[in-house]
């Protein structure tokens, strides 16, 4: 029986290039159903082939490969451009990046998590959530290059009107999607945390079925709130955010910590945090950090939130 391989795919919208650990680049074919089988078909049983997450290029060779039985990792580019660096990679071609995804594989595969594909329901609320999310940006950008203000009568009053009317028309897409889902009782018991209205509720949604972790500390990871050790020896450094998960789950999140201040239990605790000496941005983050894990537990109980979860006891405050 042949060795299964560590395989890495440089992958773009047109093609593909493979190289196994090892032995090299492969040669490039298309990035279409039969060009993937037919090198698919060429490969030893229970292969490890990692990718880069480009887009959504990788999407088919991921499936395809996942039926053929392989293992299938989908990589941070920038893990890879790190990666590459780290490993004095001497130049960058589609073959070279294919090596290195591979030797990636090889050495890190046991630590990497392995690609689950998103079902449809999953599918339809993650194009409405990022087309929310651009929509805001897009129209955040607008507001701060023309120096808008909110008032009527300003030079993109017309624009920013259909902007609203279409961020109107995606928030009720996606409403009507969670809530007629299977995840419907979710969504409702996330609205009963403090801070967490329909918008909030809809993105802890999506993203807390999207992966099967572990525990509550996974789930922290994934939203990048998770405090990265900053010390040597003696010294104890500041802990910044690791900010290696999704990043609109912790935009949003944050957003949440910001409605948690409006409301009458949450002021108090933003209110220590700053009298702990925690600057604002340091406070939101804490608080976003702290609603997670109670989104968290919501999630794995199956029950409403308990009022009683929502204080400083638990939070170190070390891991601003």
């Amino acid at each position: 029986m042949s060795e299964s391989l560590d395989i890495g795919v440089d992958v773009d919208s047109r093609t593909l290039v493979p190289a196994a650990y090892g032995r090299g680049s492969g040669d490039r074919f298309r990035n279409a159903a039969p060009g993937i089988r037919k090198w698919l078909a060429t490969l030893p049983p229970r292969c490890r082939i990692g990718m880069e997450a480009t887009g959504n290029y990788f999407r088919l060779l991921a499936s395809l490969a996942q039926q053929a039985g392989h293992t299938v990792f989908v990589i941070n580019p920038r893990l890879i451009h790190q990666y590459a660096k780290a490993t004095n990679s001497r130049g960058k071609t589609d073959a070279m990046d294919a090596e290195v995804i591979a030797r990636y594989v090889k050495k890190e595969g046991d630590e990497l998590r392995e690609y689950v594909p998103r079902t449809e329901a999953q599918e339809q609320l993650h194009q409405l959530l990022r087309k929310r999310q651009t929509l805001i940006r897009v129209r955040m950008q607008l507001e701060q290059s023309f120096e808008v203000k909110k008032r009527k009568g300003s030079e993109l009053e017309e624009l920013l009107n259909c902007f609203a009317a279409k961020l109107a028309s995606l928030e009720e897409q996606i409403r009507k999607l969670v809530v007629e889902g299977e995840q419907a009782a979710l969504y409702q018991r996330l609205q009963t945390i403090p801070g967490i209205g329909a918008t909030v509720a809809a993105h802890l949604t999506y993203h807390l079925t999207r992966w099967p972790l572990a525990n509550s500390n996974a789930w922290i990871a994934c939203s990048g709130l998770d405090p990265r050790p900053n010390e040597s020896g003696s010294r104890t450094g500041r802990r910044r955010l690791s900010k290696r998960g999704d990043p609109s789950l912790r935009q949003i999140l944050y957003m949440a910590a910001m409605g948690l201040t409006r409301c009458k239990r949450g002021r108090p605790l933003y209110d220590e945090l700053i009298k702990r000496g925690h600057p604002s941005t340091g406070a939101f983050n804490i608080l976003a950090r702290k609603l997670a894990r109670i989104a968290w537990g919501v999630f794995k109980s199956g029950r409403d939130f308990d009022p009683q979860l929502l204080g400083l006891g638990e939070i170190k405050f070390a891991e601003a």
